[in-house]
């Protein structure tokens, strides 16, 4: 733990994070999100499940531990920030602090705990630090922090720091650039940014490009080794799990193509660029092992472990909205075998169903409005819309192809799955509940379509489920124990099957044009290779049945083999980073001229958090035709709500959705609040202005001389207005009382 601490330390500072940014963040996390987090994971688990089956590892607390943290300080923050004391959470820590020297605290710390195999903690530490490199080389450097000054981002960046600012300074949340639009979107990670704002001083920026995704990125691999532990009591597995996900899907599509668009659930640029993503697969990590647990067929659940549960489903609730569905249809599913097999109902998978069905429904209607985001039925159209990503023209070979591509390359690291097929395993209630899940998700991406590909995150948030049910199978299919003449053979098939593919996979690239995107021939290949190595497999297993002197190959090797594709990856990186390959080149573009941080930071500083900003800002691009409606950048710099700045991202606005038209470029669904607002700012007068001023509660306008206004005219009106801020590219106005 140390060596993997310190080695992100050195990871970050090297791609300039500031010292003092970096203490700050660290003693948040270590004092108010993993204290009261392992403290409260220690109370409820300690009569729930510390059992015969053997003490959980310290590790387990506090992996699991620091991740609930997260859950139970949210509402307290925003009950903070509603009663105007955003720093109310502290007190979470405080009353840990001034419990532990009590009876009652000492019991909670002294709880019998048992120690990770010392082997498998390295294991983990190496992940954890090549999970993180990877992001820092691959994702981080395409928007480096030294772009800071020159206050660049992407239109997405842009959106989440204006929703953490909302949070920062109100709750109930709104859609900050719409104003009185309610706010129907994952928006807990942005609660927790406000948080870290609050606690830390540091800036969005450095949060979300940075020390948040590397946290979360680390979190999610020590979870999943936790929960893999939990399973199976088999320490190598615990390192294995986590090692699927991070390594990535399998495929053939070149060493430096980008998968990040559909055929890579997990170790893409949108690590980085989907905070929700990111926060929801860590927060499902504490409720993935606790529906585990209470379905597990040999006991039952404690009224701790249920309560515990509870608390996690409603951390996860808000995170990302794809989880809870999934999770209900493995319930329900858990429940109808109850019903069929055994003639009965069960009394636990009946609470289970109950209780992911209310979280369900809290998050559906009272989180996100009861909005369905424009989810409509359109099969394939995900496998329609990654072959046009990649120039192939949609014929039905190419569709097969594809979808095979895309089962490849979601489900190849569950292979070692196939082991739960023996003895009977495949009837536990838990690797149902796991199996439907992944099922659920996946058939969601390829039956639904939604516009951004947003049904997609569906087939996203069963990844670690794949990889938890390969772990778990693969604890059954390997040797136990495990001797090092074992472990040995099995990394040498891994290795052997990892350099082949990125071998193969070079080749591909070396006759492909264009390395960042696919081929027809890529394509095919990526779905056949798995296939005819199980099919050489078979034959030789075949050929060698009736013969003494030569040994059958065992399922297990074919598994290691098949897992050991995903290698190609983690094989390409090693190799980019021996050889010195040019990283990724920084090319954001600015979203707004220089002078435009200056002028959103003086009515951050000079406002009340409830005062209105009315702009002229509504497109990313000015004069852009048509209208890019992503303009989010004046309410993450304002920190104030807009009357109307942008309206991409939101339900009405993905209501009004056109098929082959981008969601970025419908028009405004309010046009007469457009209308209103706009008046005032290219025909300024004193009717114009009052109704602007009147009807939305205006304090202040916010002006950019690169769009439509007659700044002059505006100037002009000094009974109404006042020119309080301006620079070369922007002026602020305040209205007078």
């Amino acid at each position: 733990m140390a060596a993997t601490v310190l080695g992100l330390v050195v990871i970050s500072l090297c791609f300039h994070v500031q010292p003092s940014e970096l203490a700050a963040f660290s003693a948040y996390v270590a004092g108010a999100v993993a204290l009261p987090g392992v403290f409260a994971w220690r109370l409820l688990y300690l009569r729930g499940e510390r059992d015969e089956h053997g003490a959980p590892t310290w590790f387990e607390d506090l992996s699991l531990g620091t991740i609930l943290g997260f859950g139970i300080q949210l509402p307290v923050y925003v009950v903070g920030v509603f009663i105007g004391a955003p720093l109310l959470f502290l007190a979470l820590p405080a009353l840990v602090i001034v419990l532990t020297p009590t009876r009652f605290g000492r019991r909670v710390w002294t709880a019998p705990t048992s120690s990770l195999d010392a082997r498998a903690s390295w294991g983990i530490a190496a992940i954890t630090l090549y999970a993180v490199s990877w992001l820092f080389r691959e994702v981080v450097v395409l928007a480096p922090l030294t772009l800071r000054p020159n206050r660049l981002s992407t239109v997405d960046e842009a959106f989440h720091q204006a929703l953490t600012a909302e949070l920062s300074h109100r709750f109930p949340p709104q859609i900050p650039f719409l104003l009185d639009t309610r706010l129907d979107y994952h928006w807990f990670v942005h609660a927790q940014l406000a948080a870290t704002r609050h606690a830390t001083g540091v800036e969005s920026t450095v949060l979300l490009r940075v020390l948040v995704p590397a946290l979360l990125l680390a979190l999610t691999v020590v979870g999943i080794a936790a929960i893999v532990l939990r399973l199976t009591r088999r320490p190598v597995v615990a390192v294995v799990a986590p090692g699927l996900l991070v390594a990535g899907g399998f495929h053939l599509l070149g060493p430096h193509y980008a998968p990040w668009e559909f055929t890579e659930s997990v170790m893409t640029a949108r690590w980085v660029g989907s905070p929700s993503q990111s926060y929801g697969t860590v927060m499902a990590l504490p409720a993935i092992l606790l529906i585990l647990e209470v379905l597990r067929p040999d006991r039952r659940p404690s009224r701790f472990t249920w309560i515990l549960l509870i608390i996690a489903l409603l951390a996860l609730s808000g995170a990302k909205a794809t989880f809870m569905p999934i999770f209900l249809c493995g319930a329900i599913a858990v429940w109808l075998v109850h019903l069929l097999v055994n003639g009965r109902i069960d009394r636990i998978a009946s609470a289970l169903v109950a209780l992911v069905l209310v979280v369900t429904l809290f998050a559906q209607f009272v989180l996100f409005g009861g909005r369905s985001g424009a989810m409509a039925f359109d099969p394939f159209e995900t496998v329609r819309a990654a072959l046009y990503t990649q120039g192939i023209p949609a014929t039905t070979d190419a569709l097969v192809a594809m979808t095979l591509t895309l089962l490849v390359g979601w489900l190849l690291y569950g292979a070692g799955g196939v082991g739960l097929l023996q003895g009977g395993r495949w009837r536990d209630p838990r690797v149902i509940w796991l199996v439907v899940s992944v099922a659920a998700g996946i058939s969601v991406a390829f039956a639904f379509s939604r516009a951004g590909y947003s049904q997609v995150w569906f087939q996203r948030s069963t990844a670690e489920l794949v990889v938890i049910l390969s772990g778990w199978g693969l604890a059954l299919l390997l040797p136990e124990p495990l001797t090092r003449k074992h472990a040995l053979v099995g990394s040498g098939v891994a290795a052997s099957a990892g350099l082949m593919a990125f071998a193969a996979s070079s080749i591909v690239e070396a006759a492909n044009d264009t390395v960042r995107l696919a081929t027809y021939g890529s394509v095919l290949l990526t779905a056949i290779a798995p296939i005819l190595i199980v099919a050489v497999f078979l034959v030789v297993r075949l050929v060698t049945r009736g013969s003494r002197r030569a040994r059958r190959p065992g399922i297990a090797v074919l598994v290691v083999f098949l897992l050991g594709l995903g290698l190609t990856s983690v094989i390409s990186f090693g190799y980019d980073t021996v050889t010195g390959r040019p990283l990724a080149q920084a090319t954001p573009d600015a979203s707004f001229a220089p002078g435009g941080a200056a002028a959103g930071a003086w009515i951050a500083e000079h406002s009340g958090v409830y005062d209105v900003v009315a702009t002229n800002v509504h497109c990313v691009e000015p004069g852009g035709v048509p209208c890019d409606n992503r303009s989010f950048w004046v309410s993450a710099q304002t920190e104030r709500r807009i009357v109307v700045e942008g309206w991409g991202y939101t339900q009405d606005t993905n209501a009004n959705h056109v098929p082959g038209v981008p969601a970025a470029h419908l028009p405004i669904p309010d046009t007469k609040r457009l209308a209103v607002n706009d008046a005032a700012f290219e025909q300024p007068s004193a009717q114009t202005v009052s109704r602007l001023v009147e009807e939305y509660d205006v304090a202040w306008l916010f002006v950019s001389r690169a769009y439509d206004a007659d700044i002059a005219g505006l100037s002009s009106l000094t009974g109404l207005l006042q020119k309080s801020f301006h620079n070369e590219n922007y002026v602020v106005f305040k209205v007078r009382t």
